[in-house]
């Protein structure tokens, strides 16, 4: 084998990994440590335990009620609309700002953490988000409803 192509593969191998491993925690760690996670398997937990908890899935309507499903209980609102809506109403939910949210995405998206940083500034105290969003919900074997099917 050519010393240049086994050199490319190597670099390439890296870049591979760096993309997927290393880049998502250095993004998290530029976000800031107090940013709060919650495991899917810890949210299962409190959902058995009905525990009084608000889940806002910040997807659109489409990957919600096709793509993969949406946890049960939780509330369809795309981030665009959650922005638009906080910043009017957050005055409104004064009541409301000692209920734990947990945000939904889709995986690890900047949304999710606007969405986050947007509900802390307007003074809700117990918010998190799923960790890594949907997908490691599905990866890790947990239910979802209502897939194919839109409420009308």
């Amino acid at each position: 084998m050519n010393g240049n192509f086994i050199n490319f593969l190597i670099a390439a191998i890296v870049a591979y990994c760096f993309l997927l491993y290393v880049y998502p925690y250095l993004r998290r760690l530029m976000r800031g440590s107090g940013v709060i996670y919650i495991e899917p398997k810890t949210l299962e937990e409190h959902m058995a335990k009905k525990k009084d908890m608000l889940l806002i899935d910040l997807r659109t309507p489409s990957e919600f009620y096709n793509m993969f499903g949406h946890i049960d209980g939780a509330i369809n609102l795309p981030f665009k609309e959650f922005m638009i809506r906080i910043n009017e109403t957050a005055d409104r939910l004064a009541g409301f700002k000692e209920t734990p949210i947990v945000l939904i995405g889709l995986r690890d998206e900047n949304s999710v953490f606007k969405a986050y940083q947007a509900l802390k500034q307007k003074g809700f105290s117990d918010v998190c988000i799923l960790n890594y969003g949907i997908s490691r919900w599905l990866r890790q074997g947990l239910p979802t409803v209502e897939r194919n099917v839109r409420k009308v």
